[in-house]
């Protein structure tokens, strides 16, 4: 596994911006700052996941990528009492869609919402805009 280091990853142009070196990185880090680490299979292969880092505001995310550069499954989670805690699951689904990275549009996207008590918010979103998300279910 191959692990690049930036700023921020472009969706748009598949590629790192403001890229660091790992000691970049690692300062970064040490400082609470914002920056992401991209892992590819090999130095020809596209990214397949993507780990983003804000700990000064809390956030961390997760994110897979299929071979065309779009994010599948996303992670978010949030700083709790110095622990991350699972904050959103999401999945998206392309279809028969052939488009790369940002500029493809999820056919299907599913979200699970978790609480600190305990509740499942499940979200169902289709591409038709004009329906609104359905919350299917909670659970606790």
């Amino acid at each position: 596994m191959i692990w690049t280091y930036c700023e921020q990853w472009n969706n748009l142009s598949e590629a790192p911006m403001n890229p660091l070196t790992p000691e970049q990185a690692q300062a970064t880090h040490a400082a609470v700052q914002l920056y992401t680490a991209v892992a590819s299979p090999d130095d020809h292969s596209a990214a397949t996941l993507r780990v983003e880092m804000r700990l000064e505001t809390g956030y961390t995310s997760v994110i897979s990528m299929d071979a065309h550069g779009r994010d599948t499954l996303d992670y978010t989670f949030t700083l709790i009492n110095g622990s991350l805690f699972l904050e959103t699951a999401t999945s998206y689904d392309y279809g028969d869609s052939q488009e790369r990275g940002g500029y493809a549009e999820a056919k299907r996207t599913e979200s699970y919402e978790f609480t600190t008590d305990g509740i499942i918010f499940r979200c169902l979103r289709c591409v038709d805009p004009t329906r609104p998300c359905l919350t299917l279910g909670t659970a606790n």
